[in-house]
């Protein structure tokens, strides 16, 4: 009998122009870390950075997550990185192409802020298709965090992506994704 998936995934919020993690990314990689501690499993710490990102310190959203999500106590061998996304439809895209699309579906667990987990759970759960259970596991919120009053939007700008999408079609996605953003397209060859 083949076991099912059990994954987490923390989606990063940005990098200063030195390298280190804002204070949101380093929230939602603590959560993950902390999360981790009673539930071992795998996590993919999520995201590059904006291709408009002229500094040049070389890390991604992914490396600094996965420094701190270690520093936190979790083993390195527990964390895989996926360094090619920008935005939350890059790092849905991005996990799934290159971490679980081989996987026997079961469920995943999404590290972010309570403002981005409807749209976070809803893109992945698109992404993924039918077969997977995607749940939430909130990082605490920043009470600087200015991007919440966009929620709503950011939802609806999810739901517009996915329209003649059937749910777990990633070759479409992808296609969408470079179609929508070029900057993807050297991502994803």
């Amino acid at each position: 009998m083949t076991m099912e998936t059990s994954v987490a995934v923390v989606l990063g919020s940005g990098l200063r122009a030195d390298g280190t993690a804002t204070e949101v990314t380093a929230l939602r990689a603590k959560a993950a870390a902390s999360f981790l501690k009673g539930h071992p499993m795998k996590l993919i710490a999520s995201g590059s950075r904006a291709p408009n990102d002229t500094s040049n310190h070389g890390k991604s959203e992914a490396d600094v997550m996965a420094q701190i999500v270690i520093a936190e106590g979790i083993s390195a061998d527990d964390v895989l990185l996926e360094d090619q996304s920008f935005d939350t439809f890059g790092n849905a895209i991005f996990t799934v192409s290159r971490h679980l699309k081989n996987l026997v579906p079961g469920t995943l667990n999404v590290v972010t802020s309570p403002f981005h987990m409807e749209r976070a759970l809803y893109i992945f759960g698109q992404v993924l298709g039918p077969k997977w259970t995607v749940v939430a596991q909130d990082a605490p919120e920043w009470e600087s965090e200015s991007r919440q009053p966009g929620a709503p939007a950011a939802l609806e700008r999810a739901r517009q992506f996915f329209e003649g999408i059937e749910p777990g079609d990633l070759d479409a996605c992808m296609k969408k994704l470079i179609a929508r953003i070029p900057a993807y397209a050297d991502r994803a060859a």
